[in-house]
């Protein structure tokens, strides 16, 4: 059966974040027991009875990370209906040098867990409202080794890895559920499979050069299928000769932040073991698949689709923390934007352009929260728009994607994030109307 509006669960806990946050003069008495009671249940699991900080002493890191959220389209798309979608984050960090006195040398696994629907299913959007759907599935998603050399200046790292945790990866962006501000869909929906990130990673290696704070250079080379395409659940790493493989490589021009810009940081749910703080970041990256891929709307003699040799984009971001209030600088607004070009001879996507704003500390006194509003849009190569001429199917330019977010950081464990997305042309169809989607989601880090 079909929900009309929003369910209980959406529309109530978002009034109670909005109530909570907006008009915390009216339930002050309200929010200090709330808080409270939050508090003390996080100092419980934070270190669990002094064994996390124990077993880390000894070089062994863990963490888990329960994500859950609920979304509920209210207009157009396909359907109006709500659905509720979780994702589990197992991460084991082994510190190899105090394990093993292996200098400068760390193990990293991660067990990936995925349940529920997904909120793209009932608005018929290409760029996927939400960044944790996927299919059913448990899987070891990442396990690899990282070597650090040059006293730090450079790292190697060999694999299971997903590439977007390094590559095409902005913070402020980050704060966004829609999937487009995590990596570009011109990227991110290349390849036989996509490349190697969420859902499906491959093996890999990594190296990342950074001989001065402000500069780095990284590039990563791949195998060329991630996953298995026709088995989505699980892990899969296929080797074949047609796989051919990927590389990407990206330069990065650091503008490093104030020392007062260190001391509160939002936590990073799948952060890397050395994540830079920067006030400012200016990148470049380009990537290259080597197999042969289907051409769009070339077919030979024989009516077959032409087959390229090689498959390839760019991608450029920028992001900067433009304005700081005096009276505390932990309150802030950063803007970020990236574009991205990948070959419309093959990709269906051929341009994307996407930006933002993301305030840190709005309300005085939660200077951990943060509130932010995005666009993401994502423009039909022209070669994709020839082919549906000519099998007669109406197609747009371009989807848009419109989201305002609030994250609420409770306690170092626990936030919660009320969503709100406008989606124009939804897959770039005009037989699809524009849809409205209202989500809320709530992290809870053990």
């Amino acid at each position: 059966m079909q929900e009309q509006y929003p369910s209980a669960v959406t529309l109530y806990s978002s009034l109670f974040i909005i109530s909570l946050f907006f008009f915390e003069n009216s339930v002050s008495d309200a929010a200090d027991v709330f808080a409270k009671k939050l508090s003390e249940w996080n100092t419980i699991i934070a270190d669990w009875g002094g064994t996390r900080t124990e077993i880390a002493d000894k070089g062994l890191t863990f963490q888990a990370v329960y994500t859950g959220e609920t979304f509920s389209n209210v207009s157009g798309g396909f359907h109006r209906r709500t659905v509720y979608l979780d994702n589990v984050d197992l991460i084991l960090i082994l510190d190899a040098e105090r394990l093993f006195g292996w200098k400068d040398t760390s193990f990293f696994v991660y067990g990936l867990g995925n349940q529920g629907d997904n909120p793209s299913e009932n608005t018929g959007d290409a760029q996927t409202v939400s960044n944790i759907a996927t299919f059913d599935t448990w899987k070891l998603y990442e396990a690899w080794v990282q070597k650090n050399l040059l006293h730090n200046q450079l790292s190697i790292l060999m694999g299971l890895y997903d590439l977007n945790t390094e590559f095409d990866w902005l913070k402020s962006a980050s704060l966004f559920i829609n999937s487009s501000h995590g990596i570009d869909p011109t990227f991110s929906q290349s390849g036989e499979n996509g490349p190697s990130i969420f859902p499906n990673t491959t093996i890999g290696a990594r190296a990342k050069w950074k001989p001065v704070p402000w500069f780095y250079l990284q590039t990563v080379v791949l195998n060329g299928l991630a996953g298995d395409p026709g088995n989505p659940k699980g892990t899969h790493v296929l080797f074949d000769r047609n796989n051919g493989i990927l590389s990407v490589t990206e330069t990065a021009y650091l503008i490093r932040p104030e020392p007062y810009a260190l001391k509160h940081k939002r936590i990073r749910r799948l952060g890397r073991l050395i994540t830079p703080e920067y006030e400012g970041k200016i990148a470049f990256g380009t990537w290259f698949y080597t197999a042969e891929f289907d051409a769009l709307a070339r077919i030979d003699t024989a009516g077959n689709p032409v087959q390229i040799h090689g498959n390839h984009g760019v991608y450029v971001f920028a992001e900067q923390t433009i304005y700081y209030e005096k009276e505390d600088p932990l309150q802030n607004l950063t803007l970020f934007v990236r574009l991205g070009l990948a070959d419309t001879r093959i990709n269906r996507f051929g341009f994307y352009t996407g930006g933002g704003a993301v305030y840190k500390g709005l309300i005085p006194g939660r200077n951990t929260d943060e509130i932010g509003f995005a666009v993401a849009g994502t423009h039909n190569g022209s070669e994709y728009e020839r082919a549906q001429a000519r099998a007669e199917i109406p197609v747009d330019d371009s989807e848009w994607n419109l989201e305002i977010t609030y994250r609420a950081q409770i306690t170092n464990s626990f936030a919660v994030q009320p969503d709100i997305q406008y989606i124009i042309n939804p897959d770039t169809t005009p037989l699809v109307k524009d849809a409205l989607a209202i989500g809320i989601r709530f992290e809870i880090i053990f």
